[in-house]
C-alpha cells in the first residue's frame, strides 16, 4: 500500500509540473502577444485559441496533486474538540464528499469530451480540434478521483486503527477511609 501511495503521489507531482509548464508557456505567449501588439501592431494570432483549450488542462492537471497532498480547505474545530476518533470520522466523511464531487465531475467531463469529438468542434483561428484537450482534462479528473479514493481508503484504515486502539486506562483511586492513616 505504501509503495502504491508513493508512486501515485509522485505521479501527481509530475502531472502538476506538466500543467505548470503549460501555464508558463501560455503566460509567455500572452506576454509576447501583448508586446508585439503594442510595439509593432502585430499580434500573435491564436493566443486566445491556445488559452481557451490549455486552461482546462492546466487546472485539471493540478487537482490530483492538491488531493494527494490533502490541501483541501478543512474546518477542524469540531474534530479537535470531540477527540481523535471523532476527528477521524469527520475526516473520512469529508473525504467521501470530496470523492463524490470529483467522481461526478469526472463522470460529467467524459461525455462532454465525447460531445466535442462528435461535433468536430475546432478553435476559431488555429482550427485545432477541441476534443483532445477536454479528453485530457477528463482523464486528469478521473485520476484525481482515483487519488481521492486512495485517500478515503487510507482514512478508513486510520479509522479502523483508531477503533482497534483501547482507550488509555484511567487509574482507579479508591477514597481512603477517614480513620486509616
Amino acid at each position: 500500500m505504501d509503495a502504491l501511495d508513493r508512486f501515485v503521489r509522485r505521479a501527481t507531482l509530475w502531472l502538476a509540473l506538466l500543467g505548470f509548464a503549460g501555464l508558463l508557456l501560455l503566460a509567455v505567449m500572452t506576454s509576447l502577444d501583448a508586446l508585439l501588439r503594442s510595439a509593432f501592431s502585430a499580434p500573435l494570432h491564436g493566443v486566445n485559441d491556445v488559452s481557451a483549450v490549455v486552461m482546462a488542462v492546466v487546472i485539471a492537471s493540478c487537482i490530483p496533486a492538491n488531493l494527494a497532498q490533502r490541501r483541501n480547505i478543512a474546518v477542524e474545530v469540531l474534530g479537535g474538540v470531540a477527540g481523535p476518533r471523532t476527528h477521524r470520522i469527520l475526516t473520512l466523511f469529508a473525504g467521501l464528499v470530496v470523492l463524490a464531487f470529483f467522481g461526478v465531475m469526472a463522470w460529467k467531463f467524459i461525455p462532454y469530451a465525447e460531445g466535442m469529438y462528435l461535433s468536430g468542434r475546432r478553435t476559431w483561428v488555429l482550427a485545432w480540434p477541441v476534443w483532445p484537450w477536454w479528453a485530457a482534462a477528463a482523464l486528469f479528473l478521473v485520476f484525481a478521483a482515483a487519488v481521492q479514493a486512495l485517500n478515503v481508503l487510507q482514512d478508513v484504515i486510520a479509522l479502523k486503527g483508531a477503533f482497534a486502539e483501547r482507550p488509555a486506562a484511567v487509574p482507579q483511586t479508591r477514597p481512603q477511609p477517614e480513620g486509616d492513616a
